[in-house]
C-alpha cells in the first residue's frame, strides 16, 4: 500500500513540474511578442515621420508624385 502512495505522489509531482514549464513557455513567447510589437511600432512611427518629412520639404503634389514613382521603380 505504502508504494502506491509513493507512486501517486511523484506522478503529482510531476505533474505540477510540467504546468510550471508550460506556464514558463508561455511567458516566454509573451515577451517575444511583446518586443516585436514594439519594435514594429517603432518602424511605423519613423515610417511616418519620413513620410511627413518628404511631404514638408516638397515643392508641389507633381514632385510628391515623381518621387513616389521614382521610389517604387527605382528609375
Amino acid at each position: 500500500m505504502y508504494e502506491t502512495i509513493e507512486a501517486t505522489q511523484e506522478r503529482a509531482a510531476t505533474f505540477d513540474e510540467s504546468l510550471e514549464v508550460a506556464d514558463l513557455q508561455l511567458g516566454n513567447s509573451k515577451l517575444g511578442i511583446g518586443i516585436i510589437m514594439v519594435m514594429a511600432a517603432f518602424v511605423g512611427v519613423w515610417g511616418l515621420a519620413c513620410l511627413i518629412g518628404g511631404l514638408a520639404s516638397s515643392n508641389s503634389f507633381q514632385e510628391v508624385g515623381r518621387g513616389l514613382l521614382m521610389a517604387i521603380t527605382g528609375m
